[in-house]
């Protein structure tokens, strides 16, 4: 049988875009895992099913992108969904995940929440749109990145469009909130089968009606202030403003009691933590010099901030750890 040379440049991935497609598929079987590992009975299923629904919200959002001309993946990839590959929206639905389980634990006030989960998304996408979309390879001919953006921007941060890093914001923010208030539905109906369908169906299609709603056009551009799209000065405003409410958010309540475990809150501290320190290694061995700065910059302050709360936990379970070993103790003497 005669394999057409075209068909063998389509099935050929580079080795980094491979290893990111199966460090992706790892990280999402992880989140899997932790979710049904948690004492959560009577709604782990319902947990499952809106990590699943991130990455069907993620897939709608990234495929009109692509249809909308904003920006283009490599069909060279191991599995596609649509014009996107399924390791994009992967790394999303955990980045969501880890961000999530992040602010519930520490138990910040419901309506704080979709910002805190924003805010880390943005901080996560700092270190991996630099490193990947320089992570460039000559695929059947052409020289693509993991993933191109169609238009020639002049308005960067770190070779990135400003209002990349605002959508990353929103595109968090938005599936945080929806899924919130269907939590609160489901719970008010007294986990209702039909209350929890509709609210896993519902809050995938209404995030991505948000996303390409005319308020989100006016969150990231200030249009119609500014009528044209792409304008530097209205881009980096809207990036600032959510950037500086996110900080005055955690910074009032940063004196959250810190409940949170090495071990059993893994999800919080993992994902990041393996996140970053795989766009470093590829930043740095790829020598992807416009990636540096941001890559230990960003990773540093997220990594560091999760670390500040950890370290805020351990008297508690260190305590916790003596007063069960004294209880043990005591009924083993009498």
């Amino acid at each position: 049988m005669n394999y057409r040379p075209e068909i063998l440049d389509y099935l050929s991935t580079p080795v980094t875009w491979a290893i990111a497609e199966f460090l992706a598929v790892i990280l999402f079987f992880y989140c899997l895992a932790d979710i049904l590992k948690r004492g959560e009975d009577n709604i782990r299923m319902w947990r499952v099913f809106e990590l699943i629904g991130f990455v069907v919200y993620a897939g709608i959002f990234e495929n009109i992108g692509v249809l909308g001309n904003t920006y283009n993946y490599s069909l060279d990839r191991l599995v596609m969904v649509g014009t996107v590959p399924l390791s994009i929206l992967l790394f999303e639905a955990v980045i969501f995940y880890s961000a999530l389980r992040f602010a519930e634990q520490l138990k910040f006030p419901k309506w704080t929440i979709p910002i805190v989960v924003g805010f880390l998304g943005v901080l996560q996408d700092l270190t991996i749109d630099p490193a990947a979309v320089f992570d460039v390879h000559i695929v059947a001919g052409v020289m693509e990145g993991r993933w191109n953006w169609t238009t020639h921007y002049t308005n960067m941060l770190f070779g990135i469009p400003f209002f990349n890093f605002t959508g990353w914001f929103f595109l968090m923010f938005y599936y945080t909130a929806l899924i919130q208030w269907g939590r609160y539905l489901f719970k008010k109906s007294g986990y209702k089968n039909n209350i929890g369908i509709a609210y896993i169906i519902i809050s995938p299609i209404a995030g991505v009606l948000l996303i390409i709603s005319p308020i989100n056009r006016f969150l990231l551009f200030l249009n119609p202030i500014y009528p044209l799209f792409l304008n530097r000065t209205a881009e980096i405003v809207m990036l600032s403003f959510v950037l500086i409410v996110s900080l005055v958010i955690l910074i009032k309540y940063r004196k959250r009691s810190a409940m949170i475990s090495v071990k059993n809150d893994a999800a919080i501290w993992v994902i990041p933590l393996i996140l970053h320190t795989f766009d470093i290694i590829l930043a740095f061995s790829l020598k992807i010099t416009i990636a540096y700065i941001p890559v230990l910059l960003f990773a540093g302050i997220h990594l560091g901030y999760i670390t500040y709360y950890f370290v805020k936990s351990y008297p508690h379970f260190k305590n916790k750890t003596h007063i069960e070993q004294c209880k043990k103790s005591r009924s083993q003497v009498s």
